[in-house]
């Protein structure tokens, strides 16, 4: 608002101003097909996650768990000519393949157990506390410390002297380590492959990436409009 004096008039002025608006930016949909073989060696789709974004701007797109799935991560790009440019980076996590199987061969047989009314100790995890205990009717378990077998509670374990102490009815006995030797649980491991690449289509249409071990995916997007 202004105030101007003219031949003695007062006049006032009005002056609006309007903050200009910005542009609002190019929303996109990302659209991602993973496949795999089947049992009968044809392709399934498993997964078909979409997204929204806006040009330019980084988006994830995750399908499974951490132990065995996909993270894919695109920037989509919206370029003079209508096409679109996609930068995607894709981590892959799966189970190893089962070692193949090895061919029969004729082994001895083992000596048999001598008779006992008590437990047969093979074995023991030290990190997680669990025994490998054989029953009276040679059915082997992972138990823990607590645990009855055929009657008998497992009660303590000296790792020292890798003795098993059981109790049954006011009865106390020592197991001493069948094996000589203290087993670890293995630790799980997973392959990780990565690929990084660098697609440009046109929107709607869809891009085939590769992949591993029968497993491909496919990129498609499109502009939304978002005036209405």
């Amino acid at each position: 608002m202004k105030a101007l004096l003219r031949n003695g008039i007062l006049l006032v002025v009005v002056v609006a101003s309007f903050a200009a608006e910005e542009p609002v930016p190019t929303h996109l949909k990302v659209k991602a097909t993973f496949s795999r073989l089947d049992k009968d060696g044809k392709p399934e789709v498993y997964a078909e996650p979409t997204v929204i974004t806006v040009d330019g701007k980084q988006t994830t797109i995750r399908v499974g768990s951490a132990e065995e799935g996909v993270v894919f991560t695109v920037t989509p790009k919206v370029n003079k000519d209508g096409t679109l440019t996609l930068d995607a980076d894709l981590e892959s996590r799966e189970a190893p393949p089962a070692p193949a199987t090895a061919p029969a061969t004729k082994e001895t047989a083992p000596a048999p157990r001598p008779k006992s009314n008590l437990p047969f100790f093979h074995g023991v995890l030290t990190k997680d506390k669990l025994f490998s205990i054989e029953d009276a009717a040679g059915k082997r378990q992972w138990v823990p410390l607590g645990r009855r077998i055929d009657g008998w509670t497992l009660k303590s374990y000296d790792e020292k002297r890798e003795a098993l102490t059981l109790s049954r009815l006011g009865q106390s006995v020592e197991l001493v380590l069948h094996k000589g030797v203290i087993l670890e649980m293995p630790e799980p491991s997973v392959l990780v492959s990565r690929a990084k690449t660098t697609v440009t289509i046109m929107p709607g249409k869809p891009a085939v990436m590769g992949g591993s071990n029968g497993r491909t995916m496919t990129l498609e997007a499109e502009i939304l409009d978002v005036s209405k």
